[in-house]
Parts: C-alpha cells; sequence; structure tokens
C-alpha cells in the first residue's frame, strides 16, 4: 500500500484584469498584486507545496496576451516556489483565448481536463465551465473520460474543479454552482476518490458528501457574502488554501490575508434555485455548435 504524503497550495478566482480593462466588481487593490501577495506568503512563510493549483477564472474574460502573461508569471513562481503550478477553467475564463495565449495553440477540444499523478496520489483537474454562462455543468463525454480514469489508476485520488457539488453551505448558490452533481457522485461512488476541491462562490466552506470531503475555496481577488439569500454583497478579499494530505488523512489550512470592510458591489438574486435545465442544454448545444 502506497502511503501518500504531500502538501498542495489552492489558489481561485484570481480573476486578473486585461490590458485596458477595470478590475471585476469595482475592486480597489489590483487583483494581481493580491495574487502576488499570495504566492510572496507561500515563499516567505515556506509552506514549500509539492503542488499548487489554480482552480479557475484566471483571467476575467481575458484575452490571448493576458493569458500570456499570466502564464509568464507562473513560469516565474515556478522557479521561485519550486513547485509545478496547475491550472483549470471558470465561467469566467474564455477557453479559446486560453489556448491560444496560455498553451501557444489554437484549440482542440471542447473542454480542458486532464489527469496527473503526485507522489501516489491521482489529481483529476476537471472543466465545469457551460459555455460562457455562469452555472458549472459536467458534459458525458468528461464523465465518461473521468470513470475510466478511475478504474486505470487505483489509487487514492482527489479532484479540482471550478463549480462546487451542492452541500449545505452552499443553500443560497444553487443557482450558480454545479448543476449535475448527482452525475458526478455516481461515477466517483465506490471510487477511490477522497476529496474535491473547487471555488467560484467566492467564500470558503467546506462539508462532507457520500462521505467525500468538499472544499471550496475563497478567492484571491474579492470576498461574496451570501447570508442574504437574495442580496449577495462582494468586497476585496485574499486567500488561499494549503492542502496537507497524510495518508488517508486530509487537513486544510485557510490562509486569510486581506478581509475589507467596505462593499464595493451587490448582486440581486432573484431565486436561488438550481436554473432551468434548457438553459444548460441550450448553452452547451452553443459550445458544441462552435466545433
Amino acid at each position: 500500500m502506497i502511503m501518500v504524503q504531500c502538501k498542495i497550495v489552492q489558489i481561485s478566482d484570481t480573476h486578473l484584469t486585461p490590458a485596458g480593462a477595470k478590475p471585476a466588481n469595482h475592486q480597489h487593490l489590483d487583483p494581481e498584486e493580491k495574487l502576488r501577495t499570495v504566492f510572496d506568503d507561500i515563499y516567505n512563510t515556506n509552506v514549500d507545496p509539492d503542488l499548487i493549483v489554480i482552480s479557475g477564472d484566471l483571467i476575467h474574460e481575458g484575452d490571448a496576451e493576458a493569458y500570456a502573461d499570466f502564464h509568464h508569471m507562473l513560469d516565474q513562481e515556478q522557479e521561485r516556489l519550486m513547485a509545478p503550478i496547475k491550472v483549470i477553467l471558470g465561467n469566467h475564463d474564455r477557453t479559446d483565448q486560453f489556448y491560444k495565449g496560455f498553451l501557444g495553440k489554437k484549440r482542440v477540444a471542447t473542454r480542458y481536463y486532464y489527469h496527473e499523478s503526485l507522489e501516489g496520489l491521482e489529481c483529476y483537474f476537471l472543466d465545469t465551465k457551460c459555455g460562457d454562462i455562469e452555472q458549472g455543468y459536467l458534459d458525458q463525454t468528461q464523465l465518461h473520460w473521468l470513470k475510466n480514469q478511475l478504474q486505470e489508476y487505483q489509487r487514492p485520488g482527489i479532484i479540482f474543479m471550478h463549480h462546487p457539488l451542492y452541500g449545505p453551505p452552499l443553500q443560497q448558490m444553487r443557482y450558480s454552482i454545479l448543476q449535475n452533481g448527482d452525475d458526478l457522485l455516481n461515477v466517483i461512488d465506490h471510487t477511490h476518490v477522497k476529496a474535491i476541491f473547487s471555488g467560484h462562490v467566492h467564500f470558503a466552506n467546506s462539508y462532507v458528501v457520500d462521505g467525500i470531503l468538499n472544499v471550496v475555496a475563497d478567492s484571491t481577488a474579492y470576498h461574496i457574502n451570501c447570508a442574504n439569500p437574495h442580496e449577495h454583497f462582494v468586497t476585496d478579499g485574499t486567500a488561499y488554501n494549503v492542502i496537507t494530505v497524510d495518508g488517508d488523512d486530509i487537513g486544510v489550512e485557510q490562509r486569510l490575508l486581506y478581509l475589507g470592510t467596505k462593499t464595493i458591489n451587490a448582486f440581486k438574486i432573484p431565486n436561488t434555485d438550481f436554473v432551468d435545465k434548457k438553459i444548460l442544454t441550450r448553452a452547451w448545444s452553443n459550445v458544441l455548435s462552435k466545433e
């Protein structure tokens, strides 16, 4: 039996600003400077991670040049922190521009998902984007791929994805999160998946679903208060997570570096329930039509 011992940093929802645009949601502090503060904290406090994952919404509706600049930044941080940095996409990312600027090639797939092994731990990086709408969705092709991967690698595994699976802390966010979580649960049932790490909602929370730990990271860019079901409030904020895996045990430390007290934006939420499936079908059909 392989005893897994590793440390992973999860950063989420960086929302970097493309050139000529204004920071998302009226941020008073530059989101790139916030992200650099996170990297500095990782370095200065000797976190010494084996892996760093940025779980989506990398650039806020950015162009290829913004993704190329982001790639350059991550190359520098990988060298400084001596740890690989992996990314996944969120709803505010633009897939074509990501492929062109970050990966340096033309888009070759509808979605960007992959698998990596780390010290006996299998890491699955999923793409929950559903076109450019806010909600998350996992198509059957990706779910079939994940099922095959889990059958091939019979070792402890964790999943990274942008949109969270539904859990009790997300009662006010059902309209925004992964809309077909039951499909994912069916695939990972009775497998070696130990935990799911996500972001998207901009506040930290954790819960257990069917024996699987779910951890949702706060953002490095801005924090959202969802206590009021019909109006959500935004403040500047910067946080990241340090995940420690020791055998069958998983622990998570949230590092909150900054939390503003002034509301910089607010969203009216007429209905907090899951959305009509027709919205997902229409958005996904639009994606497929562009292939």
